[in-house]
């Protein structure tokens, strides 16, 4: 369509007024030329001149190495974690300090000595998960304290030398259930009575010697086992004596309280029997209630407990009060059957007495040292007794040192217990083969039995043993490092124990010194959590996983808020040491990087950029890796916080940085200084020519501060818009300025250079030389510095774009200008011969092209639509839309620029073709009628071929299109004058040989080698010569057919369109075929034009079958008048004898003409319409009648509104009667 457009510029004349057109043409462009290469010399600074013409493109090149630098950075933070992932981690642990005191030497021996009296007195049945042997304990005792033999056997005698301790027997009556029932009611009022039967050695119970008759057989018979008393015995610890207020039972409280309850009570050692409260009405009692025994004999004693129904007051404990007192602990057994047999004997008076519901007996020796737990099943007094139910008891031993210490205080054996532990942990920890992380924390039998035997014998309570061993583990973790899973399991089996009245002030306030000390440590951990916890690391992160689930886990415990009421929440805490410690890293961080005497303001930016590379790697850390485990484990956003800290202390050192550098505009923002359109100052002078590493180091400081940008994402949206980093391009403006502007000029400067020293490559079929490759590199430079800067503010960025897009707009220019100026000098446009300048002509076309594609790119590589959508958001689509035209004008403008250009230069190509192209195409045209077409246009397509086949190895794609599209353009002219403009009238043969030629032409410029699609071959001209050549190989009839399908044409288009100027036709057509009738109805016209001086006309419709020659002996009809009116109403029929081949006959039509009648003068002319016969209803086996049929609307047209060819054609016809007298008829409607 270009090449169309230009040569019907070019060559719309003849030969001669074409080649005068193109040498006026061609003097203006060598001025316009002249006077761009001044405008170009002009703009470009004075300072260019001292520019290095052979490093002039090294600037951006340069910038691209800084942005291969910043990548390859980015790319090592993934390579560091790869290397980072595989390395041991540092030593986390740190003591801070907080290293627990130690024992002196005399309380190391001492707690020896505690430690060897354990062993000695050990009390219990032996449980599976410890040992046994005493000499296996004390070997591993004296391994674990470290003591020579002589040492431990000094200490072993002076535990010998101690009172061994009173065994004692701590048992809990819990409930019974399934009891058989006694009272009417059916249930039963139970009590327990229990106490110490010993094991009597040569002495048997029977009727004569108990001193009462009342005993069975059974109860005579029966003996207890021989139990030996354990000798080591302590004291409850306070807390146990307070909760067990109210509830043990002695001799001076009973159950009923009764005054006969009371007094019998009196009489008994509450060593000796002790008894629950009475349940009412129940099967299922619970009791929950703890007694105390003293264990004073060997191990032959047994535990036994009677269950009984309460039934009144003289029952079990009347016929107690009756008999006398027991004396002594041996004739306790004796006691439990004359309490029955009295009983027994009180019923003789028909009074009701306590029953007898079953018994339990439970060997001291027996019970393990971990305790029972357990169900009994009731038994009888004999074999034949029927009983039931079972009953829940827990008991323990323990013993009480006869040291002149309270029973009730055991604060020396925790704290002993926990140094105990603190010795055996090291102990163990010492013989691990292995990691100290790696340690499962599990001590040996020996530590488990010895460790357990000094809590029973100290009666140190589960709680107490919990916070003990936790108390030691945490300790330890200070001085050793231990797994924090480790210590975490520890915690959790303290909080399931924990209840708030189990610990007393004391104890409380051990393990809040306790709980402060690891936290603190922990703590400071975290705040050196860089150092310690390497991110990437994989066990580093499993660790500080670790670390922050133990601390959330404590606080999280009631335990923890309950010794340390006032410590702050765990998210305040960590927040205040994730700052802490970020600040202290960064800090470190400056001092690492800074020199301590910078030399150069080039120093000073290399170092801030240091910096900020530094961050994004910690950032990248940070989001990718302790980002989730804050977040899973403590509800914390790591970076949040951390990067809120510094952000303002970061933006300070760099604002500071560049202010040195570029002064006080770096605080004008982007869109102020693009608003200043004044000439390169003096100071971008300087920029460009002295500070070129300043600039690059300005760039690399924007590459890491926009990378580091990216991750504010990770900051909370609330506080997001308040980072001072976010701003951080706005102090870029100025020197981005400077950048676009040194480039510019630069690369106007480096056309000229290239130009001069321009060369194509020979060794290859290259067809660009280098000046064109380099510009273009250039261009990519450019759009490469731009996509990598990604502006983040939208509409600076497009102001930015703009003066990007006007610069490169700029040197395209100013490269096609000298390109073409250069061409010119060699006198190419002087020649009528171009065999010489062929390659030079396709080298330059090519370059230009080029050059051109490439600036063309530039704006639809940085995105320019996207930005201008974006731009919306903050901006009237008013200043949008004109953002978008000034860049899309600039464009579109220079393009066309460049592309009119390549057109000039190759249309010499065509000037010198054009007189050859006219010779063969006059010799087809006046061919003899015989000849064969082929033959006759084959020398036109040699002459072609051999012209275009040196420019087919030379041109790209795209200027061989040009060219031939150039060569098209003047075929079609040549052929188009041959065809309006012959002087002497050509037979229909000639021009059906030139029609055959068009369609060979065709062939020849689509074919593979030219390339050309068919779409791009019929232009405009091509189908205005192709129907004229149709037209004028057609006879007459013919044409005068295809008159009357333009005019249905036009008659549609008419009808289309919503303008009427002459008015409307409305009618009806109707088909009859069993009649061979064709009705036509006049009905209306509306809106005719007035034709007579009052304003209106006196209009009747004429109708015409046409042509005459098709229907000869149809005569024409006509309408009645209708005076007087625009608007006319005729409601007229007209029929017209026509057979059904008649009507399908191709051309015909029913022509209305409507008129004016005038009485004095000619009957003026309204308008026309045309109805195509073929396409009336009835045709088609339609029946309907014409009063069913809806009316055709049909627009009134002038025939001068339309050109048409045909009848151009047919007024050269002038030997042709048929052709003369329609042409007549035609012109004399026109002239009306």
């Amino acid at each position: 369509m270009q090449a169309r457009e230009y040569v019907m510029s070019s060559n719309s004349q003849t030969r001669n007024t074409r080649i005068l057109t193109r040498s006026i043409r061609e003097s203006i462009d060598k001025n316009q030329q002249q006077q761009q290469l001044q405008y170009y010399s002009s703009t470009m600074p004075t300072y260019l001149n001292r520019f290095d013409p052979e490093h002039a493109n090294s600037f951006l090149e340069s910038f691209d190495n800084v942005a291969q630098k910043h990548e390859q950075r980015r790319q090592k933070i993934k390579k560091d974690e790869e290397i980072e992932n595989d390395k041991i981690p540092p030593e986390y642990r740190i003591t801070f300090g907080e290293k627990p005191e130690g024992i002196t030497s005399r309380e190391y021996e001492l707690l020896y000595i505690e430690t060897l009296y354990t062993i000695k007195h050990k009390i219990g049945t032996t449980i599976s998960k410890h040992s046994e042997g005493e000499n296996d304990l004390y070997a591993y005792a004296q391994e674990a304290f470290g003591l020579s033999p002589e040492e431990h056997r000094r200490l072993l005698a002076r535990a010998s030398e101690e009172k061994p301790p009173i065994l004692i027997l701590n048992i809990e009556i819990v409930e019974a259930k399934d009891l058989e029932a006694k009272d009417a009611n059916g249930f039963s009022d139970p009590y327990c009575m229990l106490g110490i039967v010993p094991e009597i050695h040569h002495f048997s119970l029977s009727r004569q010697t108990s001193g009462a008759g009342g005993a069975s057989s059974d109860e005579e018979n029966s003996s207890d086992s021989k139990l030996g008393f354990m000798k080591r015995l302590k004291s409850f610890r306070k807390s146990t004596i307070r909760r067990s207020q109210g509830r043990e039972k002695n001799v001076s409280t009973t159950s009923s309280g009764s005054p006969a309850s009371s007094g019998l009570r009196d009489k008994l050692p509450v060593k000796y029997i002790q008894t629950t409260d009475v349940k009412k009405a129940t099967l299922n009692p619970i009791w929950m209630e703890k007694f105390r025994f003293n264990i004073e004999s060997s191990k032959t004693e047994t535990i036994h407990l009677d269950i009984w129904d309460h039934d009144d007051e003289f029952s079990v404990f009347e016929a107690a009060r009756k008999l006398n007192q027991v004396q002594g602990f041996k004739g306790l057994n004796r006691y439990f059957k004359q309490i029955a047999q009295s009983a027994r004997t009180n019923s003789s008076d028909g009074s009701r007495v306590d029953d007898f519901l079953g018994s339990v007996n439970i060997k001291i020796s027996e019970i393990p040292s971990t305790g029972i737990d357990k169900w009994f099943s009731l038994e009888g007094r004999s074999e034949n007794s029927k009983v039931r139910g079972q009953i829940h008891i827990r008991a323990n031993l323990a013993t009480r040192e006869d040291r002149g210490i309270s029973e009730e205080d055991n604060w020396t054996d925790i704290k002993q217990h926990v140094e105990l532990l603190q010795i055996f942990i090291d102990h163990e920890l010492n013989t691990f083969k292995g990691a100290t992380t790696d340690w499962t924390g599990e001590l040996s039998r020996d530590a488990e039995t010895i460790l357990h035997q000094h809590a029973i014998q100290g009666d140190v309570t589960d709680i107490q043993r919990k916070m003990c061993r936790w108390i030691a583990y945490s300790k330890k973790h200070l001085e050793r490092t231990l797994t924090h899973k480790l210590v975490l399991s520890v915690t959790e089996q303290l909080e399931k124990t924990w209840q708030p009245t189990s610990l007393s002030r004391d104890e409380s306030d051990m393990l809040r010194e306790a709980f402060t000390l690891f936290v603190n440590h922990c703590f400071k951990q975290i705040a050196k959590i860089r150092e310690l916890f390497p991110a990437a690391n994989r066990l580093a992160m499993e660790r500080l996983e670790q670390l922050l689930t133990i601390v959330a886990k404590l606080h999280s415990m009631e335990v923890f808020h309950y010794c340390c009421p006032f410590q702050n929440s765990l998210q305040h805490e960590l927040s205040l040491i994730i700052k802490a410690g970020t600040i202290e890293w960064f800090e470190r961080m400056i001092t690492e990087i800074t020199k301590p005497r910078l030399r150069s303001d080039e120093d000073v930016l290399r170092s801030t950029s240091e910096l900020v590379y530094i961050l994004i790697a910690d950032a990248h850390s940070a989001v990718k890796y302790y980002n989730p485990i804050f977040e899973m484990t403590v509800k914390l956003a790591f970076y949040h916080i951390s990067f809120k800290k510094i952000d303002g202390k970061l933006m300070d050192i760099v604002t500071k940085a560049l202010e040195e550098e570029l002064g006080e505009q770096i605080y004008q923002s982007p869109m102020k200084l693009l608003e200043n359109n004044e000439p390169d100052s003096a100071d971008i002078a300087a920029f460009a020519s002295s500070a070129e590493q300043t600039s690059l180091c300005l760039f690399e400081l924007y590459l890491s501060l926009n990378e580091l940008a990216k991750y504010k994402i990770y900051v909370n949206e609330t506080h997001r818009s308040n980072l001072r980093i976010n701003q951080y391009y706005s102090y870029f403006g100025i020197a981005t300025k400077k950048w676009l502007s040194v480039a510019r000029n630069k690369l106007l400067h480096r056309i000229e250079y290239v130009l001069d020293k321009d060369k194509a490559d020979t060794s290859t079929n290259n067809k660009f030389t280098s000046s064109a490759l380099d510009i273009s590199t250039c261009f990519q430079q450019m759009t490469q510095f731009w996509k990598r800067l990604a502006w983040p503010d939208i509409i600076s960025s497009i102001l930015f774009l703009i003066k990007i897009t006007e610069d490169m707009a700029s040197a395209t220019r100013l490269y096609a200008t000298l390109s073409e100026e250069k061409l010119n000098a060699k006198k190419f446009y002087d020649t009528n011969d171009l065999t010489f300048y062929t390659q030079e002509l396709s080298f330059t076309v090519n370059n230009i092209e080029r050059v051109r594609e490439s600036f063309k790119a530039s704006p639809i590589e940085l995105s320019y639509d996207k930005l201008l959508v974006a731009a919306e958001k903050f901006q009237t689509i008013a200043v949008v839309d004109e953002y978008r035209k000034r860049i899309e004008t600039t464009v579109a403008s220079c393009s066309q620029d460049i592309i009119d250009r390549i057109y000039q230069i190759l249309s010499k190509v065509i000037t010198n073709m054009e007189m050859e192209l006219k010779q063969y195409l006059f010799h087809i045209v006046e061919a003899p009628d015989a000849s064969d077409v082929q033959e006759t246009v084959q020398p036109l397509l040699n002459f072609l071929n051999n012209q275009l086949i040196p420019y087919q190895g030379l041109l790209i794609r795209q200027n061989l299109i040009r060219l031939l599209e150039l060569i098209w353009a003047v075929l079609m002219d040549q052929i188009l004058s041959e065809v309006e403009h012959n002087t002497s009238p050509r037979s229909v043969i000639s021009y059906n040989r030139l029609l055959k030629t068009l369609d060979l032409l065709i062939g020849y410029f689509t074919n593979d080698d030219q390339c050309l699609s068919k779409d791009s071959l019929k232009t405009d001209k091509y189908r205005l010569v192709k129907k004229l050549l149709k037209y004028q190989s057609n006879d007459t009839q013919s044409l005068i057919k295809m008159y009357y399908q333009e005019k249905l044409h036009e008659q549609e288009r008419a009808n289309n369109s919503n303008q009427s100027d002459l008015g409307k036709l409305y009618c009806r057509a109707y088909y009859h075929s069993k009649e061979a009738t064709l009705y036509i109805e006049i009905i209306s016209c509306k809106n005719l034009k007035p034709c007579d001086s009052n304003g209106l006309s006196d209009p009747y419709v004429e109708i015409q079958i046409s042509p005459t020659f098709l229907y000869p002996h149809f005569e024409k009809q006509q309408t009645s008048v209708i005076k007087k009116t625009l608007n006319p109403q005729f409601n007229e029929k007209f029929e017209f004898r026509l057979t059904e081949k008649e009507c399908n006959q191709a051309g015909g039509i029913v022509h209305f003409i409507v008129m004016d009648h005038d009485l004095m003068w000619s009957n003026d002319f309204e308008g026309e319409a045309f109805l195509e016969i073929s396409k009336i209803t009835g045709l088609n086996h339609d029946n309907r009648v014409i009063d069913e049929l809806k009316q055709i609307e049909l627009a009134l047209t002038h025939p001068k509104a339309f050109r048409s060819r045909i009848i151009e054609i047919l007024e050269q016809r002038i030997n042709d009667k048929i052709a003369m007298d329609f042409v007549r008829r035609r012109r004399e409607t026109e002239n009306q």
